[in-house]
């Protein structure tokens, strides 16, 4: 199935980037600068909107969702993933895509680790911005794969769509499964009949290849706090650069289920950790800043992103992660 995802969106790119910042094409928000000026606005005002298929392809670090970076922020990779994507907008606000995700392997050589589904929708109103989007996600489930935790995606936003401070909220709730494998290290203290007559006490040690089945979800909500700028006439008569930073609050629960499936785990004294529960109840967890750019002319887009997370809660892991993508494609 992976392949043929692949050879649907050889040669594009990018995370179902979102290439439109409101209900204007690219033409109309230029012609606005001049305000009626000419009947040439008014003509335009009269052609119905039109549907668009972006071809894309981008590049970042974010493994685990397109849409939720509070996700993505739960691990940074080093790893540069790279994302070719086809997505096909109707006039009605339906979008749907299908993507790929290629990284190295541990030889470094490029793979395929997920593909994506993606069906959304978009609202942009006069007072409002709102949308929603599911995506599932494809991969090889009988291979130990950590970077494709999850199978279902689902992420909705709202905010103002005017004023000099917009705020906004959005949700999100991923779920999936994953087996993984790790060398583990087992201490155990055992009884020895020799030397007589009472014997010794000695400590071993088992090592060994531990894997595991993981079962696991993540619900996020967050606060945010943004404004939407817009330049045009750049750096010719027909681009437009976007740029909208974002202050962000957020919190979110999560839950794991881990299988040991090693055999060494139905020995008795290892049987009661064969099966462990992990979770964290609904709070505050991070605090981050998003700064999203997006620059068109004619018919191509380029569109940077970087989200700087600080985790709140206490944790023996670095706090602060950083996740990145440059997306660029061109709309038809």
């Amino acid at each position: 199935m992976l392949k043929y995802l692949l050879l649907l969106s050889f040669c594009f790119i990018a995370p179902v980037a979102k290439c439109q910042t409101d209900s204007l094409t690219k033409e109309e928000k230029r012609l606005l600068d001049s305000m009626f000026k000419n009947d040439e606005f008014i003509k335009l005002m009269m052609k119905k909107d039109k549907n668009y298929l972006d071809l894309s392809i981008g590049i970042g670090n974010g493994a685990f969702s397109q849409q939720n970076n509070a996700a993505n922020a739960t691990e940074v990779n080093k790893q540069l993933i790279y994302t070719p994507a086809v997505t096909y907008r109707l006039k009605n606000g339906l979008s749907f895509g299908v993507s790929v995700f290629i990284t190295g392997d541990s030889s470094g050589k490029p793979e395929i680790y997920q593909g994506a589904l993606t069906a959304g929708y978009d609202y942009y109103g006069k007072t409002i911005y709102a949308g929603g989007s599911y995506t599932r996600y494809l991969s090889n489930q009988n291979k130990y794969n950590s970077k494709s935790l999850y199978q279902n995606d689902l992420y909705a936003y709202l905010k103002l769509a005017k004023g000099i401070l917009q705020p906004g909220i959005t949700l999100g709730y991923v779920t999936g499964k994953y087996k993984e494998t790790n060398f583990v290290t087992f201490k155990r203290l055992i009884h020895l009949p020799n030397p007589p007559p009472n014997g010794r006490d000695t400590l071993i040690i088992i090592t060994g290849k531990d894997s595991t089945d993981n079962k696991t979800s993540y619900f996020s909500a967050a606060a945010t706090v943004g404004h939407d700028f817009a330049f045009y006439n750049v750096l010719s008569k027909k681009d437009e650069l976007d740029f909208i930073p974002t202050l962000i609050l957020n919190m979110g629960s999560d839950k794991l289920t881990q299988i040991h499936t090693n055999k060494v785990f139905d020995r008795p004294a290892l049987s009661s950790r064969k099966k462990s529960d992990y979770s964290n109840k609904f709070q505050v967890q991070s605090i981050a800043a998003s700064l999203d750019f997006t620059y068109m002319i004619k018919k191509f887009f380029i569109q940077p992103i970087v989200y700087f997370d600080y985790y709140l809660p206490e944790t023996t892991e670095n706090r602060f992660s950083a996740i990145f993508s440059i997306t660029a494609g061109f709309s038809f």
